[in-house]
């Protein structure tokens, strides 16, 4: 018994020393075409040659990205299936257990691996309403909820988040129309059936420079190069901060010397020009954290994301 345990030990360290020795899926739980997928085909080109595999994009969209999540939480834990996510991924547990149903997945079938990037979300609103500050909007927001409406890519969503942490750090309300993807969310400000939302940097910045909507404050911690006069939410009086970030994982179990290839890996490729041209010209920062730094990062947004979940409640069609 002692000896086939110890066989078995040694297979493992052989197949650990070998990773990679076939192609990596990369799943993104987005649909195709989207900023994620974006961020996922673009880092997957220096991981290649880096790693002297293929690493291969699979999109599988559905259920708020649990089926995509799902299905790197049951893959084989060798290393060959990942998973890139955004801050919806930690929100769908709490989703479920809000609804009283059998998690699609659990955060402890992941092992972190990096974050790639990070962008402040930035709200907007419609040209029709009268308000340029953050004051001004949590006080119409008071005064008239009827007139701020908010739109989201969905329920419980990376851009529903944000709102939501506004509304319970200001002590506001507001009716939110939840939509199947940011580009319909975008849609509805732009046409002024919604009159507020929360974009990311890249998506807002043609509309403000176009003037067809206004941007009022960001969520980061400090300024940006982007939008340099526009002042964080901070800075305007609301205790908040909240950033729309890509990262890799692993499932749980995945041999340690496996994760230490793919860090390395995504550190060398984070690096390649390649990667920092095409996240320059999508207007996102690269934002790479990995071992320790990240885990603490990640224990961090799990917490403030669940929790906001919570505070959200149950969204009548959400469940």
């Amino acid at each position: 018994m002692a000896a086939s345990a110890g066989l078995l030990a040694l297979a493992g360290a052989a197949t650990a020393q070998d990773y990679p020795s076939r192609p990596i899926t990369l799943i993104n739980p987005n649909a195709p075409g989207g900023y994620v997928d974006v961020v996922a085909r673009r880092i997957a080109l220096p991981m290649q040659a880096i790693m002297k595999q293929p690493v291969v994009v699979s999109n599988r969209p559905g259920a708020n990205g649990a089926t995509g999540a799902n299905a790197v939480a049951i893959a084989p834990p060798d290393g060959y299936t990942l998973l890139i996510s955004t801050p919806s991924f930690p929100a769908v547990p709490a989703i479920d257990e809000l609804y009283g149903r059998s998690p699609a997945y659990t955060l402890s079938q992941f092992v972190p691996i990096a974050q790639l990037n990070a962008d402040p979300a930035i709200l907007l609103v419609h040209p029709s309403l009268p308000v340029t500050t953050v004051k001004q909007f949590v006080a119409l927001a008071k005064a008239r909820p009827a007139d701020v409406i908010i739109t989201s890519s969905g329920a419980y969503g990376a851009t529903h988040l944000p709102m939501a942490m506004l509304e319970q750090a200001a002590g506001i309300r507001m009716r939110h129309i939840p939509t199947t993807g940011g580009g319909p969310a975008m849609t509805n400000t732009l046409g002024g059936h919604a009159t507020a939302i929360a974009s990311a940097p890249s998506v807002a910045a043609p509309h403000v420079k176009s003037g067809k909507i206004r941007a009022v404050a960001q969520w980061g911690a400090k300024r940006m190069a982007l939008f340099p006069d526009l002042p964080t939410f901070r800075e305007s009086g609301v205790d908040i901060e909240f950033t729309l970030w890509s990262a890799l994982y692993a499932p749980a179990k995945t041999p340690p010397a496996a994760i230490g290839v793919i860090q390395e890996a995504v550190r060398q490729s984070v690096q390649d020009p390649g990667f920092r041209t095409a996240m320059n010209n999508a207007n996102s920062t690269v934002a790479y954290l990995d071992g320790p730094q990240f885990h603490a990062a990640w224990e961090r947004e799990v917490a403030k994301i669940q929790s906001t979940v919570r505070f959200i409640g149950k969204v009548g069609g959400a469940n």
